[in-house]
């Protein structure tokens, strides 16, 4: 299959500020994971009629080319050709059994379709919002290079007004220098958000990709608790988890099913012929018979042994959903706890420090302007509110970017659809019957799936 080596090209609504949700219906429909992940559903979904079907019939021919030494019989004569038809049936309830766990392992593809599309929405936001806050701060230094510059020509009037020395305009010159540099570290950091972005885009490199100049603050959920219950209905992976512990259970009926035969039915066929026969009483009519048989299970301890791996393994996904409910509640309180610092602080800093940083720099201005101030506190005013304004954009990207760890985690978005409770489920997780439709602008894979089976906590599945 040919494979195109340049970048593919970028379609012309994503170039120049977008909203974020337009970025993340086009990763859904253009991710190579995400499409990686569809496909395996695709494939898994083919494993259930292979795993329900019957084996091949077998067909079996013998051909006696020599009269003296092939069967005879007195009645109906020389059998020269013999054919053989026979097909194997597992015991009662086996294939049903098989292709209940191939669903559940459909389940647990169709819910890494769902995390994988939970993976690369929290990867597109995180990109967005590194796009958003180095935006911000290359306007923020922008803005300061004016105002540095500004205060060169202030520090040149006053030298000419002999009320300075050169020592002031050399700083002013070279503060105006050190937000250049700053200026080209975040374009160099703006451009490798870009390329971030459009990598889950499927797009070049050097698309021209930016987030909107204004975002609104993101808010933290009240409650942690509904937290836990969310992630614990709506996680994806805990569900493909409950998936293979429902396999497995599946798998153990299945081993025990071995302790019964298999049973082996068919027609034979022998073709007779008075031509060559030693008897002169055959009337050579064909034979017709019929084929049955079984294996004998006798080997118990090969059995037992294939029950109890069967039942090891069931235990071992059993706990595997816990230690992962245990990670996730965890890391749902990791990320919330983050997500409420990094709200508080932005709140501190938007309330308090920058409106005393930008009174700080005008009054450091006014005092400098009349001979009341040295330069160096002027300049102090100005790092200080370079640092504020730069932080308060940095707060609200680490935010937004905590809050899509969070999201990730709990397996819902939180903002925009808040949810209020969990209904009971009622129904099991049905598998499409066709390649999962895209989702619709501003949807995202974000709705929680209904809940199939109650997990266990400790205890064992039942073998």
């Amino acid at each position: 299959m040919a494979r195109a080596l340049d970048p593919a090209p970028v379609p012309p609504g994503l170039s120049g500020e977008q909203p974020v949700d337009v970025y993340i219906c086009h990763a859904l429909a253009e991710n190579r994971g995400v499409q990686a992940a569809r496909f395996n559903l695709l494939a898994m979904k083919q494993r259930i009629p292979q795993e329900t079907a019957l084996e091949d019939p077998m067909v079996q021919n013998t051909i006696w080319p020599f009269p003296s030494n092939s069967p005879q019989y007195s009645l109906m004569g020389y059998m020269p050709y013999e054919l053989m038809i026979t097909q194997q049936f597992p015991w009662f309830g086996t294939l049903k059994l098989r292709g209940q766990a191939a669903e559940q392992e459909a389940k647990a593809a169709f819910y890494e379709l769902l995390a994988a599309q939970l993976e690369v929405v929290s990867r597109v936001k995180r990109a967005y919002y590194n796009i958003y806050f180095n935006q911000r701060a290359e306007l923020i230094l922008a803005d300061n290079q004016k105002l540095a510059e500004d205060f060169v020509v202030l520090a040149r009037e006053r030298l000419k007004s002999g009320t300075t020395t050169l020592q002031d305009v050399l700083r002013a010159q070279n503060i105006v220098t050190d937000v250049e540099s700053e200026l080209v570290t975040v374009r160099q950091e703006l451009a490798g958000a870009k390329a971030a972005l459009a990598r889950q885009l499927h797009v070049s490199p050097e698309a021209d990709l930016r987030a909107l100049s204004e975002m609104p603050i993101a808010q933290v959920p009240a409650q942690v608790e509904m937290l836990y219950r969310l992630a614990a209905a709506a996680r994806p992976e805990l569900q493909g988890r409950l998936a293979a512990v429902a396999r497995d259970e599946r798998q153990v009926e299945i081993a025990r099913k071995r302790y019964y035969p298999n049973i082996t039915a068919g027609l034979a066929y022998g073709m007779m012929t008075r031509v060559n026969s030693m008897s002169s009483m055959a009337d050579g009519r064909d034979n017709v018979g019929f084929v049955v048989g079984f294996n004998l299970p006798i080997y118990q301890q090969k059995i037992a042994a294939g029950v109890s791996e069967a039942k090891a393994r069931a235990i071992a996904d059993s706990r595997r959903y816990d230690d992962l409910r245990d990670e996730t509640y965890e890391e749902v309180k990791e990320f919330y706890l983050e997500a409420k610092a990094r709200r508080d602080v932005l709140e501190l800093f938007r309330t308090k420090y920058l409106p005393r940083a930008e009174n700080v720099l005008e009054l450091a201005t006014n005092d400098y302007r009349v001979g009341n101030q040295d330069f160096l506190t002027l300049i102090t005013g100005l790092r200080e509110l370079l640092a504020v304004r730069l932080q308060i954009a940095r707060l609200e990207s680490e935010l937004g970017k905590a809050l899509a760890s969070l999201e990730r985690i709990v397996g819902v978005q939180l903002n925009e659809h808040p949810p209020t409770a969990i209904a009971a489920p009622t129904e099991p997780v049905a598998i499409p019957p066709q390649q999962p439709p895209l989702p619709a602008a501003g949807a995202g894979p974000f709705a929680p799936e209904a809940v199939t089976t109650e997990p266990r906590g400790s205890d064992a599945p039942n073998p």
